[in-house]
Protein backbone atom coordinates (compact mmCIF):
# COMPACT_ATOMS: atom_id res chain seq x y z
CA UNK A 1 0.00 0.00 0.00
CA UNK A 2 1.52 3.34 -1.01
CA UNK A 3 2.32 6.30 1.25
CA UNK A 4 -0.65 8.14 -0.23
CA UNK A 5 -2.88 6.01 1.99
CA UNK A 6 -1.63 7.92 5.02
CA UNK A 7 -1.85 11.28 3.22
CA UNK A 8 -5.43 11.09 1.99
CA UNK A 9 -8.50 9.39 3.41
CA UNK A 10 -11.20 11.26 1.47
CA UNK A 11 -12.13 12.59 -1.95
CA UNK A 12 -11.64 16.19 -0.87
CA UNK A 13 -8.55 16.79 -3.00
CA UNK A 14 -9.43 14.52 -5.94
CA UNK A 15 -9.69 16.56 -9.15
CA UNK A 16 -10.39 13.72 -11.59
CA UNK A 17 -10.88 9.97 -11.86
CA UNK A 18 -9.01 8.25 -14.69
CA UNK A 19 -9.94 4.75 -15.86
CA UNK A 20 -7.89 2.16 -17.67
CA UNK A 21 -9.77 0.54 -20.57
CA UNK A 22 -8.95 -3.15 -21.00
CA UNK A 23 -9.70 -5.19 -17.91
CA UNK A 24 -11.46 -2.28 -16.18
CA UNK A 25 -14.17 -1.13 -18.58
CA UNK A 26 -13.73 -3.59 -21.47
CA UNK A 27 -13.95 -7.32 -20.80
CA UNK A 28 -11.24 -7.87 -23.39
CA UNK A 29 -8.35 -9.65 -21.70
CA UNK A 30 -9.81 -13.18 -22.12
CA UNK A 31 -10.20 -12.50 -25.86
CA UNK A 32 -6.66 -11.15 -26.00
CA UNK A 33 -5.25 -14.26 -24.37
CA UNK A 34 -7.43 -16.65 -26.37
CA UNK A 35 -6.47 -15.14 -29.72
CA UNK A 36 -2.78 -15.25 -28.77
CA UNK A 37 -2.93 -18.90 -27.73
CA UNK A 38 -4.87 -19.95 -30.82
CA UNK A 39 -2.41 -18.35 -33.21
CA UNK A 40 0.62 -19.82 -31.49
CA UNK A 41 -1.06 -23.23 -31.31
CA UNK A 42 -1.82 -23.10 -35.04
CA UNK A 43 1.93 -22.78 -35.60
CA UNK A 44 2.77 -25.61 -33.20
CA UNK A 45 3.62 -23.59 -30.10
CA UNK A 46 1.79 -23.87 -26.79
CA UNK A 47 2.04 -22.24 -23.39
CA UNK A 48 0.04 -22.21 -20.19
CA UNK A 49 -1.23 -19.64 -17.73
CA UNK A 50 2.31 -18.53 -16.93
CA UNK A 51 2.10 -16.31 -20.00
CA UNK A 52 -0.82 -14.31 -18.63
CA UNK A 53 1.23 -11.82 -16.62
CA UNK A 54 3.34 -11.02 -19.68
CA UNK A 55 0.18 -10.18 -21.63
CA UNK A 56 -2.47 -8.67 -19.36
CA UNK A 57 -2.33 -4.89 -19.31
CA UNK A 58 -0.02 -4.64 -22.28
CA UNK A 59 -0.62 -4.00 -25.97
CA UNK A 60 0.47 -6.76 -28.38
CA UNK A 61 3.08 -4.35 -29.75
CA UNK A 62 4.75 -4.56 -26.35
CA UNK A 63 4.39 -8.22 -25.39
CA UNK A 64 4.36 -10.10 -28.70
CA UNK A 65 8.07 -9.67 -29.59
CA UNK A 66 9.19 -10.94 -26.18
CA UNK A 67 6.99 -14.04 -26.43
CA UNK A 68 8.14 -14.67 -30.00
CA UNK A 69 11.77 -14.53 -28.87
CA UNK A 70 11.08 -17.22 -26.26
CA UNK A 71 10.27 -19.57 -29.14
CA UNK A 72 13.17 -18.39 -31.31
CA UNK A 73 10.88 -17.15 -34.07
CA UNK A 74 12.41 -15.36 -37.03
CA UNK A 75 11.41 -11.79 -37.72
CA UNK A 76 9.40 -12.84 -40.76
CA UNK A 77 7.56 -15.57 -38.82
CA UNK A 78 6.91 -13.17 -35.99
CA UNK A 79 5.40 -10.56 -38.32
CA UNK A 80 3.14 -13.16 -39.92
CA UNK A 81 1.90 -14.45 -36.59
CA UNK A 82 1.41 -10.97 -35.21
CA UNK A 83 -0.81 -10.07 -38.16
CA UNK A 84 -2.77 -13.29 -37.68
CA UNK A 85 -3.20 -12.61 -34.00
CA UNK A 86 -4.46 -9.06 -34.56
CA UNK A 87 -6.92 -10.21 -37.24
CA UNK A 88 -8.24 -13.01 -35.02
CA UNK A 89 -8.57 -10.68 -32.03
CA UNK A 90 -10.49 -8.15 -34.15
CA UNK A 91 -12.96 -10.84 -35.25
CA UNK A 92 -13.41 -12.16 -31.73
CA UNK A 93 -13.84 -8.69 -30.29
CA UNK A 94 -16.39 -7.76 -32.94
CA UNK A 95 -18.40 -10.92 -32.21
CA UNK A 96 -18.03 -11.27 -28.44
CA UNK A 97 -16.48 -8.11 -27.06
CA UNK A 98 -18.39 -6.45 -24.25
CA UNK A 99 -18.21 -4.06 -21.35
CA UNK A 100 -18.10 -5.30 -17.81
CA UNK A 101 -21.45 -5.33 -16.10
CA UNK A 102 -22.65 -1.91 -14.97
CA UNK A 103 -20.04 0.28 -16.70
CA UNK A 104 -22.48 3.00 -17.77
CA UNK A 105 -24.06 3.13 -14.33
CA UNK A 106 -20.72 3.25 -12.54
CA UNK A 107 -19.40 6.03 -14.78
CA UNK A 108 -22.56 8.05 -14.20
CA UNK A 109 -22.26 7.56 -10.45
CA UNK A 110 -18.58 8.54 -10.40
CA UNK A 111 -19.36 11.62 -12.51
CA UNK A 112 -21.87 12.70 -9.85
CA UNK A 113 -19.10 12.60 -7.23
CA UNK A 114 -16.09 13.87 -9.18
CA UNK A 115 -16.73 16.32 -11.99
CA UNK A 116 -13.99 15.27 -14.40
CA UNK A 117 -13.29 11.80 -15.80
CA UNK A 118 -10.56 10.48 -18.05
CA UNK A 119 -9.53 7.27 -19.75
CA UNK A 120 -5.88 6.26 -20.18
CA UNK A 121 -5.04 3.12 -22.11
CA UNK A 122 -2.17 1.22 -23.70
CA UNK A 123 -4.39 0.73 -26.75
CA UNK A 124 -3.82 2.82 -29.87
CA UNK A 125 -5.79 5.98 -30.56
CA UNK A 126 -7.76 4.23 -33.31
CA UNK A 127 -8.63 1.34 -30.97
CA UNK A 128 -9.65 3.72 -28.20
CA UNK A 129 -11.85 5.87 -30.42
CA UNK A 130 -13.55 2.80 -31.90
CA UNK A 131 -14.21 1.46 -28.40
CA UNK A 132 -15.73 4.72 -27.17
CA UNK A 133 -17.97 4.96 -30.22
CA UNK A 134 -19.11 1.34 -30.14
CA UNK A 135 -20.24 1.48 -26.53
CA UNK A 136 -21.37 5.12 -26.51
CA UNK A 137 -18.92 6.12 -23.79
CA UNK A 138 -17.25 9.21 -25.24
CA UNK A 139 -19.64 11.58 -23.49
CA UNK A 140 -18.45 10.44 -20.06
CA UNK A 141 -14.83 11.50 -20.55
CA UNK A 142 -13.24 14.93 -20.49
CA UNK A 143 -9.86 13.45 -21.40
CA UNK A 144 -8.88 10.43 -23.50
CA UNK A 145 -5.26 9.27 -23.68
CA UNK A 146 -3.82 6.38 -25.70
CA UNK A 147 -0.36 4.90 -26.20
CA UNK A 148 -0.02 7.19 -29.21
CA UNK A 149 -0.17 10.23 -26.94
CA UNK A 150 2.89 9.41 -24.82
CA UNK A 151 6.54 8.54 -25.36
CA UNK A 152 6.41 5.38 -23.26
CA UNK A 153 3.44 3.08 -22.56
CA UNK A 154 2.61 1.58 -19.17
CA UNK A 155 4.32 0.53 -16.89
CA UNK A 156 6.11 3.85 -17.42
CA UNK A 157 4.29 6.69 -15.61
CA UNK A 158 4.01 8.90 -18.71
CA UNK A 159 0.30 8.49 -19.41
CA UNK A 160 -0.81 9.36 -15.88
CA UNK A 161 1.63 12.26 -15.65
CA UNK A 162 0.10 13.49 -18.91
CA UNK A 163 -3.37 13.14 -17.42
CA UNK A 164 -2.37 15.25 -14.43
CA UNK A 165 -0.91 17.96 -16.68
CA UNK A 166 -4.04 17.96 -18.84
CA UNK A 167 -6.23 18.39 -15.77
CA UNK A 168 -3.90 21.07 -14.43
CA UNK A 169 -3.22 19.36 -11.12
CA UNK A 170 -0.68 17.38 -9.17
CA UNK A 171 -0.74 13.61 -9.85
CA UNK A 172 -1.64 13.10 -6.19
CA UNK A 173 -5.03 14.63 -6.98
CA UNK A 174 -5.79 12.03 -9.69
CA UNK A 175 -7.60 8.84 -8.70
CA UNK A 176 -6.75 5.99 -11.10
CA UNK A 177 -8.69 2.75 -11.60
CA UNK A 178 -6.46 -0.07 -12.88
CA UNK A 179 -6.36 -3.86 -12.98
CA UNK A 180 -2.96 -5.05 -14.22
CA UNK A 181 0.68 -5.03 -13.16
CA UNK A 182 1.72 -2.50 -15.85
CA UNK A 183 -1.24 -0.28 -15.00
CA UNK A 184 -0.84 -0.30 -11.22
CA UNK A 185 2.93 0.18 -11.59
CA UNK A 186 2.35 3.13 -13.92
CA UNK A 187 -0.20 4.78 -11.62
CA UNK A 188 2.02 4.30 -8.57
CA UNK A 189 5.13 5.61 -10.33
CA UNK A 190 3.21 8.71 -11.39
CA UNK A 191 2.20 9.35 -7.78
CA UNK A 192 -1.55 8.99 -8.25
CA UNK A 193 -4.07 7.44 -5.87
CA UNK A 194 -4.61 3.99 -7.37
CA UNK A 195 -7.56 1.62 -6.98
CA UNK A 196 -6.93 -1.91 -8.28
CA UNK A 197 -9.91 -3.88 -9.61
CA UNK A 198 -9.85 -7.66 -9.33
CA UNK A 199 -6.19 -8.35 -8.92
CA UNK A 200 -6.08 -11.89 -10.31
CA UNK A 201 -3.09 -10.95 -12.46
CA UNK A 202 -1.29 -8.88 -9.82
CA UNK A 203 1.76 -10.27 -8.06
CA UNK A 204 1.83 -9.58 -4.30
CA UNK A 205 4.64 -7.07 -4.81
CA UNK A 206 2.49 -5.11 -7.25
CA UNK A 207 -0.75 -5.43 -5.31
CA UNK A 208 0.72 -3.49 -2.39
CA UNK A 209 1.36 -0.52 -4.70
CA UNK A 210 -2.40 0.08 -4.93
CA UNK A 211 -3.98 2.35 -2.33
CA UNK A 212 -7.22 0.35 -2.34
CA UNK A 213 -8.45 -2.85 -3.99
CA UNK A 214 -11.99 -3.81 -5.02
CA UNK A 215 -13.39 -7.05 -6.38
CA UNK A 216 -15.33 -5.61 -9.34
CA UNK A 217 -15.97 -2.24 -10.94
CA UNK A 218 -19.44 -2.22 -9.38
CA UNK A 219 -17.75 -1.85 -5.99
CA UNK A 220 -16.23 1.49 -6.97
CA UNK A 221 -19.16 3.79 -6.03
CA UNK A 222 -19.34 2.33 -2.53
CA UNK A 223 -15.61 2.79 -2.06
CA UNK A 224 -15.81 6.38 -3.28
CA UNK A 225 -18.67 6.89 -0.86
CA UNK A 226 -16.47 5.65 2.00
CA UNK A 227 -13.62 7.91 0.90
CA UNK A 228 -16.02 10.83 0.66
CA UNK A 229 -16.96 10.33 4.28
CA UNK A 230 -13.32 10.00 5.34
Amino acid sequence: MSDLMTQRSSLEDIVAVVFDKDGVLADSEPINLKSLRQVFASHGYRFGSEIDRQVVGRHPKDYFPAIARQFGLSTARQETMYAEKEALYARMWEEDGSLFDGVHEVLADVRSRVSRLGIATSATRAELDAFLARFELAGFFDLTLSRDDVARPKPAPDIYLSAARAFGTDPRNILVVEDSEPGVTSAHAAGTFCIAVGGAHLAPGTRVLADRTIATLRDLPALLGDLGRG
